[in-house]
């Protein structure tokens, strides 16, 4: 077996590896993560919309309550009214007009809080109309982004099926043993087994490397591993003139 040759190959098939690692976590973390963030900003402004529904409804009922105090409020003064000339005593009477006058003040109270209501509500209903439009832009947004990604995991699809059947290509002519290693490698060390030296040190996690462990790579013997993030070293100049 010549060791050079079969790094040269694992080499080649680190890129592919690179490649397919680097389209999956596109397609599997960094574009979900962007529609989950646009999902709940939608999220977001549907909950505020739909807060200033109930608060519209809350509303709504307050006035209704507050017109049916204010209705019988009225009944009463009418009512106390149409009584004052069934009264005999002069003290009666002063006493109902007291009582009328009482009743025209919580009208008039009732009435000022209706008026406020109705101010309030409207100020709700034109802020929900600002939102809706606002929601409307959102969910759009959403949804144009949403066919965006899917459109483009689809492509991302087609590129790691045309990596990996470049893969299965490479990998029949490659020792069963290195890849053995090298797939073993790739699978904890996050899709990068095999890295060039550069100036000197590992170029994955930059472990400057000994004039004996330069020497051992050199020779092609056999693998020789990174003694800190444990991936294979070569030099990429003996592998770029075989």
């Amino acid at each position: 077996m010549n060791l050079k040759e079969e790094i040269r190959k694992i080499a080649q098939l680190q890129e592919i590896d690179s490649r397919i690692y680097d389209l999956r976590q596109e397609k599997e973390v960094e574009w979900p993560a962007q529609l989950e963030k646009l999902k709940n900003e939608y999220e977001e402004k549907k909950k505020n919309f739909n807060l200033l529904e109930g608060k519209i409804k809350s509303l709504q009922v307050e006035r209704k309550s507050r017109e049916l105090d204010l209705a019988s409020k009225e009944e009463a003064v009418k009512k106390a009214s149409g009584q004052l000339y069934q009264l005999k005593t002069n003290k009666e009477y002063q006493i109902k007009l007291t009582e009328i006058s009482s009743l025209k003040a919580d009208v008039s109270v009732l009435e000022e809080e209706v008026l406020k209501t109705f101010e309030v509500i409207e100020g709700v209903v034109g802020q929900r109309l600002k939102e809706q439009t606002v929601l409307s832009q959102e969910e759009k947004k959403y949804k144009e982004e949403e066919n965006k990604i899917s459109n483009r995991i689809k492509e991302i699809e087609g590129d790691i099926k045309g990596s990996e059947d470049r893969r299965n290509m490479l990998v029949r002519n490659v020792d069963e043993q290195i890849l053995s290693k090298y797939e073993k490698l790739l699978k904890i060390r996050f899709g990068l087994a095999i890295v060039p030296l550069k100036s000197e040190s590992c170029g994955a996690c930059h472990l400057r490397m000994t004039p004996q462990t330069i020497n051992e790579i050199k020779m092609y013997k056999e693998l020789v591993f990174c003694g800190n993030c444990v991936r294979i070293l070569y030099i990429l100049e003996d592998i770029e003139r075989w």
